[in-house]
């Protein structure tokens, strides 16, 4: 899997104006804490005590009891190496949260006892709950654990390796008070295991949410630590889950698999690309094995350079594809394996799907050779208690409640967990993904940093989760130029990211659309010279909602009576584009008047108003609610709905509200696409 790193990788993006920001902050902190310290008044024998008829501070809590467990449990993933278990169990936590962080000067990760630590669960969100500050900290994680032995004779060739699945949004990782590695953004990332001990082992991982003024998701000014407002919660800490496995000489890290329909009812070709690390200091021969439908595919006599990767490709046909699409989503189990003088070293498992997207003139997409028609809504990764940090069980809930409604295609603003995508190929739900690149100014991608920054997001959302037949397009980024003052007009540094995001994201998958997720007011221009770069145009809009219309027009509020004619336009504009409605809605908090915004009343006519209009253009090729479930954005949110009418920091525009009760809309969409 992609992301296997031996050294620190952090992003220019993270680190511009770091250090100015950094001295006016820590300057700050200081004064503020000098202010609110009481003074402290002699009590008895010469020890300050509190002031008079105040009780004495409680005392510090003892530490938590030790505990040294081996990995244990399978993967919650299918994808992956079979080896993997799971490093869960009892972890430690300890947060950090003053400016300067002081756990790296008091050096917590040679900490021997657990005081300061309590014990927890991974994964781990440390402000699930908080509905008031949305403040970016930093917070430290720990666990103690041991190996199973192994042979004297094998110890040579015997290698470990942990996997981070999601760390947000800064990690850094210490192995028995040593580092090991870091990484900076949404994905999953791997490090290798080196100083291992017999015995006890102590990981230690340091997991910060303090964001950059040119972070490419949460770069707003914030109450608390300079940055870290966006369009959604920032949420801290280990939020998925953390793994182990042993390797034996050759490590297969990843595997790409693309499917190529040249026609539908004629054959498939697969490309297959494994990705084959050699962990020894001598180069040694190895033969890649398929196993895939029932036959057995042999690359024979690869070698793979000491201490190195070599990528081993291998095309073959199906002669007759079973094709994946919604309602028949048939999928293909793969074993990659790499084996050494017959011996099997390494292995790899996915399951993948054969489909063929293309467009049809007149902007319509087609799926399998039928124009598409797909509806469905949004998720995005909040729950009132488990934060960002999901379970299993509310995952399973969730996709339950696509499923329920009748959906064939959702989206998210960013790479979801591997299992929610896993449970769309299988149950065969469509998938919009977005790169995390969001509402960022034109300004921001004049700079280079910047630029070099969102490629490498959109490229990772691609490399980790390309094998899956749900994924239909790679957005590149969402909202961009959104800006009032920006006018809806693509700068010259924007226009080169989408241009060379686009060409980035064909050179790793030509299976799949390039989009990106535009807003939608009047007086902005309809069209753009970067719209050559994609296939298809994501529409966010709220007619009638918000007041769709840029800065400088000066006309009252648009009506959703309108919106109709403006898709015209777009369509006219780009008459081979097809449109998908990513995003629509409106809030809604309560029962009240069909004519009060904010009523789940209102809620209710607006939604299926709007899904008239967008069923009545055939180069709208979807529609998909935001969202399935409210979330949380910011302290001060109310999303266009009147301050009576609004639940702040919730983002009450879903079909369901963060309680899991269903509102009447959900019903109302049920009862029309199932």
């Amino acid at each position: 899997m992609h992301g296997s790193s031996r050294i620190s990788f952090t992003p220019l993006t993270q680190s511009l104006r770091c250090g100015a920001l950094h001295l006016v902050l820590t300057t700050l902190a200081t004064i503020a804490v000098l202010l609110v310290l009481p003074a402290a008044a002699p009590a008895q024998g010469g020890i300050p005590g509190p002031p008079s008829g105040q009780p004495a501070p409680p005392s510090p809590e003892p530490p938590p009891p030790l505990v040294v467990e081996r990995p244990r449990g399978k993967p919650l993933i299918y994808e992956g190496q079979p080896t993997r278990q799971l490093l869960g169990g009892t972890w430690y936590f300890r947060p950090d949260d003053t400016l300067p962080t002081v756990g790296d000067t008091e050096r917590w990760y040679e900490q021997d006892d657990l005081v300061g630590w309590k014990a927890i669960r991974v994964p781990h969100n440390w402000n699930a709950r908080d509905t008031e500050f949305n403040k970016a900290s930093a917070g430290w994680y720990r666990k103690e654990f041991t190996l199973s032995k192994v042979p004297k004779e094998e110890l040579k060739r015997t290698f470990w390796k942990v996997r981070f699945q999601g760390a947000n949004v800064r990690a850094k990782v210490w192995l028995n008070g040593r580092t090991i590695g870091g990484y900076a953004g949404y994905f999953p990332f791997e490090l290798d295991l080196d100083g291992l001990r017999k015995g006890r082992n102590t990981l230690v991982v340091k997991v910060s949410s303090l964001r950059s003024n040119r972070d490419l998701t949460h770069w707003r000014p914030a109450a608390f630590n300079g940055y870290g407002t966006g369009g959604w919660w920032n949420f801290g800490g280990l939020l998925r889950e953390v793994y182990v496995r042993k390797i034996d000489t050759i490590d297969i890290e990843d595997v790409h698999v693309l499917p190529h329909v040249r026609r539908v009812g004629g054959p498939a070709k697969i490309d297959v690309r494994a990705y084959v690390r050699n962990m020894t200091r001598k180069a040694r021969e190895v033969d890649l094995v398929l196993a895939v439908d029932g036959e057995r595919i042999v690359v024979k006599g690869k070698q793979v350079p000491a201490d190195g990767v070599r990528i081993l490709t291998k095309t073959f046909t199906i002669k007759r594809p079973r094709l994946w699409q919604p309602g028949k989503p048939e999928l293909y189990p793969m074993t990659v394996s790499a084996e050494e003088d017959k011996q099997r070293r390494a292995e790899y498992r996915l399951r993948f799907g054969v489909r063929k997207l293309e467009v049809a003139r007149g902007g319509v997409i087609l799926l399998n050779g039928r124009r598409l028609d797909v509806h469905g809504a949004s998720i995005h990764e909040d729950d009132r208690n488990e934060g960002g940090a999901l379970s299993n069980r509310t995952r399973s809930l969730m996709v339950s409640r696509l499923r329920d409604l009748g959906a064939t295609i959702t989206r998210s603003h960013y790479p979801l967990h591997p299992s929610f995508i896993e449970a769309f190929d299988k149950y065969g739900i469509l998938y919009w993904v977005d790169a995390p690149v969001y509402q960022l100014p034109n300004a921001f991608f004049e700079e280079t940093g910047v630029r070099t920054a969102a490629k490498r997001a959109v490229e990772l959302t691609v490399r980790n989760n390309m094998n899956h037949p749900s994924i239909m397009t790679w957005s590149l980024a969402n909202e961009p130029a959104g800006g009032r003052s920006e006018l809806g007009i693509f700068g010259q540094g924007l226009a080169r990211f989408v241009e060379d995001g686009a060409r980035a994201v064909r050179e790793l998958d030509d299976t799949r659309f390039v989009s990106i997720d535009r807003q939608a007011r009047f007086g902005e221009p309809v069209t753009s010279s970067v719209y050559r770069s994609l296939d298809v145009l994501g529409i966010n809009e709220y007619f009638g909602w918000y007041d769709s219309f840029k800065a400088d027009l000066v006309r009252p509020p648009t009506t959703s009576a309108e919106l109709g004619s403006w898709l015209d336009q777009v369509h006219t504009a780009n008459p081979n584009l097809p449109l998908m409605i990513t995003e629509f809605g409106a809030e809604s908090a309560r029962d009240g008047p069909a004519s009060q915004p904010g009523s789940r009343q209102f809620q209710t006519r607006f939604v299926l108003k709007h899904l008239r209009i967008h069923a009545s253009k055939r180069f709208v090729a979807g529609s998909i609610h935001w969202a399935l479930r409210d979330f949380r954005v910011d302290p001060t949110w109310t999303g266009g709905a009147p301050r009576d009418w609004s639940t702040p920091p919730w983002n009450n525009k879903s079909l369901i509200e963060e309680s899991d009760e269903r509102k009447p809309v959900y019903f109302e969409l049920r009862k029309r696409w199932r």
